[in-house]
Parts: structure tokens; sequence; C-alpha cells
């Protein structure tokens, strides 16, 4: 059994993905709310027993979705970190009684990496991280809500903002980059927008690059799979579910679509 399901799939460069600032729909009630805060008042605790980082950041959460003339457009509004744990990850069953509308439903980004000697890149997330620890995944994050003293960053800003800080990659080390469409892990019911992207670094470039990373202590171990290897290691290695779905679609998508 899938331990995702694919939403919207396609190939969508930077012109052909529209996220859209919509009304929010989500409120819960006296319950749910006291739970989330008292959820979230332990894990502080945890966080500084354990010396992790804990912050509840504003991420934008996803309403609604479609495709329009190869438009894929993303429907969002605002939650935060804490919904996020106090629903999707710790409390998924709401979804069995309110419907998966209920949870927070915070947006993800993550994105399948190739080098340019065609080496593809998995990171083994760390214990410093709160989710899937020790299993292979990809350079990833919150679609988090950021911007400048002008405006909020944009859905490709925020991919290549993570780039740069699990992988240390600038956006001139970035050669093409594209989104293969929407997926949901289907345990914690959290939506993924996941990617494609070609650097212009060689494998040991983009290796001793993360290792050197801001945020490199969110990865344990890198590993550079040559394309002809990738099933092989996908279905003999510990995986997380989104990287699964990413890879599905880098597989059935981008190649359909040249």
């Amino acid at each position: 059994m899938k331990t995702f399901e694919i939403l919207a799939s396609g190939v969508f460069p930077k012109d052909k993905l529209k996220i859209v600032h919509t009304k929010r729909t989500l409120s819960y009630d006296e319950k749910t709310t006291t739970l989330i805060e008292k959820h979230w008042n332990d894990e502080i605790q945890e966080a500084h027993k354990k010396n992790k980082l804990l912050f509840n950041g504003p991420i934008y959460r996803l309403e609604n979705y479609e495709i329009k003339n190869d438009l894929l457009i993303i429907y969002v509004s605002a939650t935060n970190f804490k919904e996020l744990m106090g629903t999707n990850f710790y409390r998924p069953e709401l979804a069995k009684e309110y419907g998966k509308s209920y949870l927070s439903n915070a947006i993800a980004l993550c994105t399948f990496l190739e080098t340019s000697d065609e080496y593809f890149v998995f990171v083994k997330r760390s214990t410093k991280v709160y989710f899937g620890e020790g299993l292979w995944h990809l350079i990833a994050g919150q679609f988090s809500i950021e911007g400048n003293k002008t405006r909020t960053l944009s859905v490709f800003e925020v991919l290549y903002k993570e780039l740069f800080e699990e992988g240390s990659l600038a956006k001139d080390d970035i050669e093409k980059s594209v989104c293969l469409g929407l997926i949901r892990d289907t345990i914690h019911f959290k939506p993924e927008l996941v990617f494609y992207t070609k650097t212009t670094q060689l494998a040991k470039e983009v290796e001793e690059k993360i290792k050197a990373a801001h945020d490199g202590f969110e990865h344990e171990e890198v590993a550079l799979i040559k394309k002809s290897e990738l099933d092989a290691f996908m279905n003999s290695e510990k995986i997380t579910s989104i990287a699964q779905g990413n890879y599905e679609l880098y597989k059935t998508v981008l190649f359909k679509n040249g």
C-alpha cells in the first residue's frame, strides 16, 4: 500500500504554478484548541531537554487546488507550526471525525535534485528534526510565509531558499527547476508540492556544500545515487513517503513530458 497519494501532476515551470491567497476556512473548537496548546507546551519542554530547535513560524496551508489550461493553481491561507504539530503530525485521527480540512494541512516543498554528472541527492534526516528521523529524504522545507520589505516570497523563491540553507546552492547554481505536482502523505494527510531541480554542480561539490550548509544539522548523511541505481536505492532503503511520491512523479511525469 502506498503511503502517499497524488493530488495533481504535470510539469509546471514558474509561469505555470500559481499561488492564490484566499480566506482561511479552518477554525477549531475549544476542545481541539486546548489539545493543540497542551501538546505545544509539552513539545517546547521536550525540545529544551533534547536541544532541538522549535519555532512556531507561520506557514501556508492548503485550502484547495485545481489545474486549468496546464496551470496548477494552489489556494492557500495561513496556519503555523503549532497547529501542524497538534493536528497533522500528532492527531491525524481528527480527520476521521471532522474531515481532512480540519487539520492544519501546512504545505511543504521538496525537490528531487540532480547534479550535472547525473547523480541524485538524498539526505538522511538527523535526530535534530521532528519527523522522519533516520529516513532518507530530499532537500525540503515548509512553505513558510516569508517576505522582504515589499512583498512575500514566491513558492520558487522559498524553494531556492531551502536549497541554499540546506545545500549551500545559490540561485546561479540552479540550471532548471520545475514543479511536478501536489501529493499528500496518507498517514498524516500533509500536502507537499514536489519539484525536480537540476544543478550545474558536480555530485562531489554538492555533497561538500550540503555538509557545510547553514541547516546541515538537519542531515546526518548524504547519498549520491546514479540514475541507473535509483530504483534499487528506493526499493532497498528506508525512504520518506514524500520522497517516494516525488520519485514516482519524476519517473512518470517528467519523462512522459520529455
